[in-house]
């Protein structure tokens, strides 16, 4: 398909809702692909758009409710772009304008804008605009038979940059569907966001997430901290492809700007991985905050808390560990002293006894691995 042929003509759509087109006659409905980059000229601006949905139409009910037959393909023929057409719903993602102000000229005949067809031999009067156009958000719409064609290499460029950007980190994460040209993003603007990867199972979330953090490592655009709860970054991953069964991790792709922690070590080194380092926790080193952010899941009421802020001003950092090494007749004795409640913290030392059965959790540690 010529990326300078028109494919359709805006008849109708909001900027909230998006745009409707009905295509030209000569294109075919199947070579819409929804996801697929396409661009709408307009008077003054051209956005660049996303195709989100395909549709039938048909100029008269008569001919949805008494169909050609497949085989009359000269009745089809005949219907076709004027009895029944498709049309494609298009959201505007960004517009390019003009940076410097329009100015009119005669030039007869000859439009100076490529995408406004020309009248030969009579003199009209059309904008003369700047080749550096200025990307800005979408706050307005095309204009009614707005022209639609396909994204060309130029309008991606503008949009998404190109890998070799002096002035940026730009990276390419990908390629559209349906060209070769990559789609970059700058990752200084990335990182000083929130973001985030979704969608449904099997989409290639893990993919796109482990080639986003290889781009900032890549670049040193920022320091990762990655909790892997499947072990699907550091190490080798479970590929989803039939061809290849394992896909490099972090580690063995950036293997001086990465390290692995473990908090299961025997795990670890049954799946393979190398050089991961062994990380511990103490009692003294949870606070009695760490406790309120984990009160849900161990089941504490207010009252143990507050007994919590008891033990933790009577014995310091060693709190926890005090707590479990008491008896019943000690935690008595504590609390008719410190005006504590017997039941509460009874149920605190019970609850936090969970703890012992946790392989990274340690009485004492020789050094604070965070």
């Amino acid at each position: 398909m010529n990326s300078g042929q028109p494919l359709g003509s805006v008849i109708q759509g909001s900027l909230t809702e998006g745009l409707e087109v009905r295509l030209h006659p000569d294109i075919s409905v199947e070579d819409m692909r929804v996801g697929k980059f396409l661009v709408v000229q307009g008077m003054r601006s051209r956005f660049f758009c996303m195709l989100t949905d395909v549709a039938l139409g048909a100029a008269n009910a008569r001919i949805i409710a008494n169909p050609p037959s497949w085989e009359d393909t000269f009745l089809r023929d005949v219907l076709a772009g004027s009895g029944t057409y498709g049309t494609i719903n298009l959201a505007p993602m960004l517009m390019f304008t003009p940076e410097s102000e329009e100015s009119f000229s005669p030039t007869n005949g000859k439009s100076a804008n490529p995408f406004i067809p020309s009248v030969t031999g009579l003199a009209s009067f059309v904008p003369q605009t700047s080749t550096t156009m200025e990307l800005l958000p979408v706050k307005t719409i095309p204009s009614h038979f707005s022209q639609v064609y396909e994204a060309s290499v130029d309008d991606f460029r503008r949009v998404f940059g190109w890998e070799d950007d002096p002035q940026r980190r730009n990276f390419s994460i990908g390629k559209p569907l349906d060209m070769d040209v990559p789609v970059c993003i700058d990752l200084n603007r990335f990182v000083e966001r929130s973001n985030g990867v979704f969608g449904k199972s099997g989409t290639g979330k893990s993919f796109l997430t482990r080639l986003l953090l290889a781009g900032v490592i890549r670049k040193s655009a920022a320091v990762n901290l990655i909790f892997d709860m499947h072990s699907e970054y550091g190490w080798e991953a479970v590929a989803e492809g039939k061809n290849v069964n394992t896909v490099k991790g972090l580690k063995q792709l950036f293997p001086s700007k990465v390290e692995v922690y473990t908090l299961d070590p025997e795990s670890t080194k049954r799946r393979g991985v190398r050089d991961a380092q062994e990380l511990y926790l103490s009692y003294e080193q949870i606070e009695v905050e760490d406790i309120k952010l984990c009160s849900r899941d161990l089941g504490l009421s207010d009252a143990a808390l507050d007994n919590a802020n008891i033990l933790y001003s009577e014995f310091g950092k060693s709190w926890i560990v005090q707590l479990l090494n008491m008896t019943n007749e000690e935690i008595e004795m504590f609390c008719d002293e410190k005006r504590g409640h017997k039941g509460s913290i009874m149920a605190l030392q019970r609850k936090l006894l969970r703890m012992d059965s946790l392989k990274y959790m340690r009485a004492v540690c020789p050094q604070n691995y965070i």
